[in-house]
């Protein structure tokens, strides 16, 4: 799963969390709660096809080295003892088939493995009443026999579930196409029709659905913010960490992000000239997003102008 799917998974979730804070709103709009109704469902779909897509294999990987060596250090003195008595049988088409130097057993590949030593298997059973002398025994195969098995399970099993992430890949690509169109020709203007009476879980929504519309990195601290009183986006102003040297701008949806952030316990300085300064402690943890909504208050002795809105 790449980095762009995994961005658009998050947003598609924070825009299900604004929705269901503010079902309130919506509840006795029977259209837009069928239109909530039928997004949730459909993004379980995509979690779930995201579980597949993000199934490891590297245990796999490993687990083939492992078997390998032991498989390895089996069959080359099986090798051996079958090479010793073909040479004493004059069986010179046997000889061709089991010789093989520990070299030559290194460079072949799994498959190839898994094919030279299910043949020496099969000519050892065939001869097994002969070779006790050569210090191959029934118990020696059964022995060579499960590690060849375990080598091809272990492939099989690496084969399916590269099937599946594939499938779930493909599957994730429509079911997010599905979602998107949804979003966009529907819910969201039947979110809109909300603006006049409840402009803060509107423009809370579509700073959410942003995020879905246009890729970004992941952010180590992503905020909103909005005018208090009015609940609109703030679209000017600089957010600033106190103490350290890093400052981002409010972009025009309201939204200011930080791509890198340090670990720990932080304060961020938002300004903007017709509102109050704000200063908002953060705690930030490793490898975790932090998310903020933060108001701001107008300032009475600020020059006024009219900010613009934004979906």
């Amino acid at each position: 799963m790449n980095a762009s799917d995994r961005m658009k998974l998050e947003s598609f979730n924070e825009t299900e969390k604004v929705l269901d804070e503010n079902t309130a709103i919506y509840e006795a709009d029977q259209a837009t709660n069928d239109l909530k109704t039928i997004f949730s469902k459909q993004l379980r779909v995509l979690e779930k096809l995201s579980q597949i897509m993000k199934t490891p294999i590297e245990w796999l990987t490993q687990e083939k080295r492992e078997i390998k060596k032991k498989l390895l250090k089996k069959a080359y003195p099986l090798s051996v003892g079958l090479v010793r008595f073909a040479n004493a049988t004059n069986n010179k088409k046997m000889l061709e088939e089991v010789k093989s130097t520990k070299s030559d057993l290194r460079k072949l590949s799994i498959v190839e493995l898994i094919n030279s030593s299910q043949n020496l298997i099969r000519i050892s059973n065939e001869n097994i009443a002969e070779l006790a002398n050569y210090k191959i025994t029934p118990e020696t195969i059964t022995d060579f026999s499960t590690d060849v098995d375990a080598l091809e399970e272990n492939r099989t099993n690496k084969i399916r579930i590269l099937k599946d992430k594939k499938e779930a890949g493909t599957e994730f690509k429509t079911t997010k196409r599905e979602i998107n169109l949804l979003l966009k020709n529907e819910l969201d203007w039947s979110i809109e029709g909300y603006r006049s009476e409840h402009p803060e879980f509107v423009n809370h929504y579509f700073a959410a659905r942003q995020a879905s519309r246009t890729h970004y990195r992941p952010n180590a601290v992503l905020g909103y913010v909005t005018d208090e009183e009015s609940g609109n986006s703030i679209t000017r102003g600089t957010v600033s960490v106190e103490g350290l040297e890093l400052s981002t701008d409010v972009s025009p949806n309201g939204t200011f992000r930080f791509k890198t952030f340090p670990e720990g316990e932080y304060t961020l300085r938002i300004t903007n000239m017709n509102y109050k300064t704000l200063l908002v402690p953060i705690r930030c943890f490793a490898s975790e997003q932090c998310k903020l909504h933060v108001k701001m208050q107008p300032d009475p002795l600020a020059k006024p102008h009219i900010e613009e809105e934004t979906n």
